[in-house]
């Protein structure tokens, strides 16, 4: 993962109210596969492998969507 992709996920990470998580959620262009992640990565604090299980990738395809959601997002914060 880039050094903005950390930066990036820190950032969400610094997010303090869900609200704000949220209306981040629906300012993006995330699809809802993409926001589902975000939920459970984010928010529910579910492991990359717990991730990868219920969306369906393996884990190096779960890794590769979070790199590619954090390159979308990180415009917005």
């Amino acid at each position: 993962m880039g050094s903005k992709n950390i930066e990036t996920k820190h950032k969400i990470k610094s997010i303090n109210r869900k609200i704000d998580f949220y209306n981040l959620l629906e300012e993006s262009m995330l699809n809802e596969k993409e926001k589902r992640f975000m939920i459970l990565f984010y928010v529910e604090s579910k492991p990359l492998n717990y991730i990868a299980d219920e969306l369906g990738y393996t884990i190096q395809g779960i890794s590769k969507l979070h790199s590619r959601i954090l390159k979308k997002i990180e415009s917005l914060l």
